[in-house]
């Protein structure tokens, strides 16, 4: 087995104390140009691993982002979480901080669980994402009363967390009006899971528009179920089964609405001559698909991006309540409506 090397092995290649070493890797700018780049051959040449545990433990900090996403049962994590997280990457580097993912198998996160994490060192701060279930902490400290923790996707701000959010009720308005505009009067909505946050906004927002316009009446629900394309083929056959059939339906997401035009265009359904259909999410495949998906995309990467920030200013103290921010989404019309 390789001996492991160590500082007091670059220390006496380089003929500096273990001291000067230890910052010229750990602070760099407290030691020279010209130290720094000597510690750093040397350290490249003998294969030298940095002991980040050790180094944190000094230090205080873990310059880490812990980042939870649940996933549903048998699921990835969604790409919508995944363009979320871009956005926290490429802000995170640019502070000069690491990113940790943990994905949490069910829509549960609790914040004693986040706590544990943070005291032990694993992250200094945490981003908690589209949290369905956001159980509070039972023992925290006194010291901890304004965690640097921050909800992506769900307004927590009424727990005691920043939030930055997506206004979603913003973009079914935009979609219902769109179409309106193209004379539908009749309409299918394309429900996502049960008891999620994020389908019942959507949903209401639909309901509250058409009602605005006369058409309280005119709107068909057909259950989908998670976010993703074998539910909207169920609900394609659900749809195909209708004795009136509406001419445009609205999926609550992308992937729903590439799993129903994938049937009804197999049925022989022309769309959007037979039925317009409109998406969520603004997915990059939506522009490819046969006709082009009429969407919204949300500002994920924005969102990773803003709520970095948010964490930076909990951290310095430039946020001393919950805040939340809310971003908005873009209506994107094409061919399919």
């Amino acid at each position: 087995m390789n001996k492991r090397i160590t500082l007091a092995d670059l220390a006496e290649k380089t003929g500096l104390n273990v001291s000067t070493v230890s910052r010229a890797l750990s602070r760099p700018n407290r030691v020279s140009t010209e130290t720094r780049q000597l510690v750093q051959k040397v350290a490249t040449e003998l294969g030298y691993a940095v002991n980040i545990v050790a180094r944190n433990l000094s230090r205080g900090t873990s310059d880490t982002i812990l980042v939870l996403a649940p996933s549903f049962s048998g699921q990835a994590i969604s790409p919508v979480f995944t363009q979320i997280l871009l956005g926290v990457c490429e802000e995170a580097t640019s502070l000069g901080l690491r990113v940790m993912l943990q994905q949490c198998l069910d829509q549960t996160l609790s914040a004693n669980d986040v706590i544990q994490s943070l005291r032990a060192g694993v992250a200094d701060s945490a981003l908690i994402v589209a949290a369905q279930n956001w159980m509070p902490s039972l023992d925290r400290e006194p010291d901890e009363e304004s965690l640097p923790v921050v909800s992506i996707m769900k307004d927590l701000t009424a727990e005691g967390l920043t939030s930055v959010t997506t206004q979603e009720a913003d973009g079914f308005v935009a979609i219902v009006d769109h179409l309106l505009r193209r004379g539908h009067k009749r309409f299918a909505y394309i429900a996502g899971p049960k008891e999620i946050k994020h389908e019942e906004i959507r949903y209401r927002a639909v309901c509250d528009r058409l009602t605005a316009h006369g058409y309280t009446d005119n709107l068909v629900r057909l259950e989908g179920g998670q976010f993703d394309m074998p539910s909207g083929v169920r609900a394609a056959e659900r749809f195909l089964e209708l004795p009136e059939r509406p001419s445009a339906v609205i999926c609550c997401s992308d992937a729903l609405a590439l799993g129903f035009l994938h049937v009804v265009q197999g049925r022989g359904l022309r769309v959007p001559d037979d039925v317009a259909v409109t998406g969520y999410d603004g997915m990059d495949y939506t522009g490819f698909t046969t006709p082009a998906l009429t969407t919204v995309a949300q500002p994920t990467v924005e969102i990773g991006r803003v709520a970095v920030q948010a964490l930076a200013d909990l951290k310095c103290g430039r946020i001393t309540r919950p805040r939340l921010v809310s971003l908005s989404p873009t209506f994107i019309p094409r061919q399919s409506s």
